[in-house]
């Protein structure tokens, strides 16, 4: 069952919530809802994370010397494994 809550919010940031919330047709207390929702609650990880993080150890670096600009990038971000 969902409770009332009383909060105190700038009129500016009442209205701009208002146009947010029927640009995406909910209401302002659904809006909050959700962005509340997805903020991560303590003691809880994120499971998305950022791109990198998500994806370290997924990808590997094709080996081939010859390609002078591979070469290049993996000296430039510290890659190069010789």
């Amino acid at each position: 069952m969902k409770e009332r809550i009383t909060i105190t919010l700038d009129p500016e940031v009442i209205q701009h919530g208002k146009r947010v919330a029927r640009a995406r047709e909910t209401s302002f207390s659904g809006l909050i809802e959700d962005l509340l929702r997805l903020q991560e609650r303590p003691g809880q990880s994120r499971r998305s994370g950022s791109f990198s993080r998500r994806w370290r150890g997924r990808l590997a670096l094709r080996e081939d010397v010859t390609d002078e600009l591979l070469q290049e990038m993996k000296a430039k971000h510290g890659l190069d494994r010789s």
